[in-house]
């Protein structure tokens, strides 16, 4: 389908055999809806097309001709639907007849359907029937913004689904081989094009080095011949006590069947298995399907970190960053929490304001989790860690400890990852236990930051993992308006993440 800003052209090329007439009408049934052709006139329609089609077709038979290519096509504009029938055969036109000695053009007509019929001559390309007919709609550019939207969120909800499917026993899961590389860089491709904003996994070599060191752990769902049609996988790009679940796939020509379901469940026993702490995600804001998807597998919603996403990155069907105006923004993701072993009770600090919230965070989760009096920070200094992801333009800032020079450390590592680096947006992840925290985060939270939510074990301690407060500072623009929030927690985060930017 070629669109342009105020025209739709569709063809469809078929054999000519009576056999393809089911395959035919699918199509004109999709054109008439495109078009907004009422239902009944729609019908009179696609019949009258029908006619047309066979008519053509016993011709070219009658002359000798068998199964000769024919293009059925279709050009919706503004004001007018027209539809063509292009023979590859023997020269057909005014005066050709049919079998029953009828004209072609005059046989049709009658229906009373088309405003216009008329051949037209292509010489060595054939001949070609045309079909006009006016349209009731005066905007085409209407019919093509809904018809993105539509297929977008069909697309989202086929790829999130975790229903199974009469089909579903027919795919088995199954860990990462050597050699099959090249078929997850294939289903990242045909997923997202070239817009997923991981590069390593449309190298296959690089997918299979991370599997050897066990920087990623993948899952991929196959066939019962063999065919790799999905992957899901376990990230610890630094090897640690926590991974990320995430690349999860599957062709769009297998969804409906319920594969994320499988592939999850063996992403997680592959995290046991690793005796990890828990597993986290980062669902889109997008649309609510992965947010779903996640409550489904019993996850729970953590933080929404806003901007994390550039808005070129793209879902098959039309899932981007694109407003209704057509300016693209950069996507928001939610972070959800999966543990995979019993949590330590803890106590925090927090700023007064976040503290209902942070409460509520911590019992969903099944945390146990007290709120002390605010402490004084140490009176030594602490280092500061920060990190630039250039493909999403996303600075993190952290620190290890709350020093009394902190804050003007963290100040200096924003300026430099906005400034310097370019950063689309950023994130600072501050001990949620140590002393001076809740002051910490009112300090930045007062220079403009805005609350994000917790990151679940985020922080590597000697004994382990412990999590962060973590606050967020958008600098490009970010889709606000098309927020997708799943569940009374996420509208929670998503509530106090938004008005600490207002």
């Amino acid at each position: 389908m070629n669109s342009q800003p105020d025209q739709l052209d569709l063809s469809l090329r078929v054999p000519g055999m009576l056999e393809i007439e089911p395959l035919v009408d699918d199509f004109l049934r999709r054109v008439v809806g495109l078009a907004g052709i009422a239902p009944t006139q729609g019908e009179d329609l696609i019949a009258a097309v029908r006619s047309a089609v066979l008519l053509v077709e016993s011709e070219l038979e009658r002359g000798g001709e068998v199964a000769v290519p024919i293009e059925v096509s279709a050009r919706i504009d503004p004001t007018t639907l027209e539809l063509t029938i292009l023979e590859h055969g023997r020269p057909l036109g005014e005066g050709a007849l049919d079998a029953s000695g009828a004209d072609i053009p005059q046989r049709i007509r009658p229906a009373r359907v088309f405003d216009d019929v008329h051949w037209v001559q292509r010489g060595p390309e054939g001949s070609e029937l045309h079909m006009r007919i006016a349209r009731p709609h005066a905007r085409i550019d209407v019919l093509s913004e809904l018809e993105h939207r539509v297929d977008a969120i069909e697309s989202a909800a086929d790829h999130a689904q975790l229903a199974e499917s009469s089909a579903t026993s027919a795919y088995r899961t199954r860990a990462f081989r050597p050699g099959d590389g090249l078929g997850v860089a294939e289903r990242i491709y045909e997923a997202y094009g070239h817009s997923y904003p991981n590069p390593d996994l449309y190298y296959p070599d690089r997918v299979e080095a991370l599997n050897r060191s066990g920087r990623l752990v993948s899952i991929l769902c196959e066939t019962d011949g063999g065919e790799l049609v999905g992957h899901y996988a376990l990230e610890r790009p630094d090897l640690g006590p926590i991974g990320e679940a995430g690349q999860a796939v599957v062709d769009h020509r297998h969804r409906g069947h319920g594969l994320m379901r499988p592939m999850r469940e063996a992403v997680e026993e592959a995290g046991r298995e690793l005796g990890l702490l828990g597993i986290w995600s980062q669902p889109t804001a997008r649309h609510p399907f992965s947010q779903r998807m996640n409550l489904g597998f019993g996850s729970v919603a953590q933080a929404l970190c806003l901007g994390t996403t550039p808005g070129g990155t793209t879902l098959r069907g039309g899932v981007d960053g694109s407003t209704e105006s057509g300016e693209v923004l950069r996507h928001s993701c939610f972070l959800y929490w999966h543990p995979l072993a019993e949590e330590a009770p803890l106590e925090i600090e927090a700023p007064e304001a976040l503290a209902p919230l942070l409460a509520a965070l911590y019992a969903a989760r099944g945390r146990t989790c007290t709120l002390r009096s605010p402490g004084r920070p140490s009176r030594r200094s602490e280092p500061i860690r920060t990190r630039f992801d250039r493909v999403r333009s996303v600075g993190w800032v952290a620190t290890q400890g709350i020093g009394h020079d902190t804050l003007g450390g963290i100040r200096a590592a924003l300026e430099a990852l906005r400034d310097a680096a370019g950063a689309e947006a950023m994130f600072v992840d501050l001990p949620i236990e140590q002393a001076g925290v809740g002051h910490l985060a009112s300090e930045l939270l007062g220079d403009g930051l805005r609350f994000a939510g917790i990151g679940p074990r985020f922080r590597k301690t000697e004994s382990g993992a412990e999590d962060v407060l973590r606050l967020q500072l958008p600098v490009a623009p970010f889709d606000e308006a098309g927020l997708a929030v799943e569940g009374e927690l996420g509208a929670q985060i998503a509530s106090a993440a938004l008005a600490n930017g207002r």
